[in-house]
């Protein structure tokens, strides 16, 4: 048995008993995938699924979504974080709202936020093609067990051997599930690991340096959309002392939202978040 197919193998039995339970992940329709993607992105599964629920309960085709507006659904979205996803999801449902998903098959990047890692996605998830779902965990297991630098190269070569006989959902699933329980970005539980015989073990910790969110941009940003949710037309000088942020720390980071189409500035003075 080659290298390739026992991993596969191993992996998919090791699946059997260790498969996270999600409604989406019974699911076929490609609103609903589109939708767990954007949410989960930078985000806790766990934490995403509650958020998915609200918005598809909401929300349960593009349509609806489309007839909303950009306030709601940032009102929605509050604790989640990164709101610019939110607002790509929004101009994606205006989009699928009179182009489905059928239509723009397979150029789902077409749509705002769709990367490759969400395209393929969509492609394997929603449409059975054989693909691998390249995200930042499936990656990581396929460095560390066939020993490359370059997964992404290696899996474009050995995906079609890999996936024979085999539901790339399946697949793709069972690998999310191992890299978050098992062969995690900080000590995985390699004792643990059925693939640990012949895993060659290429662990490469990369030092992470985060920028602190205490007073940070991302923080200013947030607190600012939080705050326009609630209020219309607020004066900019107003938002400093009511913020209580320094005029030139916050007005780059005013100019930024309104070019990423989030906010409304009235004559220099008034802003509120975009229709």
């Amino acid at each position: 048995m080659n290298r390739e197919k026992e991993f596969k193998n191993q992996l998919l039995k090791w699946s059997k008993d260790n498969t996270r339970k999600y409604s989406w992940r019974n699911t076929k329709d490609p609103w609903k995938i589109y939708l767990i993607e954007i949410i989960a992105q930078q985000t806790q599964l766990d934490r995403a699924d509650q958020y998915y629920k609200k918005f598809i309960k909401k929300f349960p085709n593009p349509i609806d979504m489309s007839k909303s507006t950009k306030r709601e659904i940032l009102e929605m979205w509050s604790g989640l974080g990164y709101n610019s996803r939110a607002v790509r999801m929004f101009e994606s449902s205006k989009i699928l709202a009179k182009r489905s998903f059928d239509t723009i098959y397979p150029h789902f990047e077409i749509l705002p936020g769709v990367g490759p890692y969400t395209k393929d996605a969509l492609l394997s998830f929603a449409y059975d093609e054989k693909v691998i779902t390249k995200d930042t965990n499936v990656l990581r297991i396929f460095t560390r067990f066939f020993g490359v630098e370059n997964p992404e190269k290696f899996i474009l070569k050995n995906e079609k051997n890999i996936l024979k006989n085999v539901h790339s959902r399946k697949f793709n699933q069972a690998l999310m599930d191992f890299g978050a329980k098992v062969c995690t970005s900080q000590k995985p539980l390699c004792n643990e690991c059925v693939l640990e015989s012949n895993c060659q073990k290429f662990i490469q910790y990369k030092k992470q340096t985060q920028q602190a969110f205490k007073g940070s941009d991302r923080e200013i940003r947030g607190k600012i959309i939080k705050y326009l949710i609630s209020n219309e037309n607020v004066e900019i000088s107003t938002l400093n002392k009511t913020l209580e942020i320094e005029g030139s720390k916050i007005k780059p980071i005013i100019k930024k939202l309104a070019n990423e189409g989030m906010v409304n500035i009235k004559n220099k003075k008034l802003i509120e978040i975009s229709s």
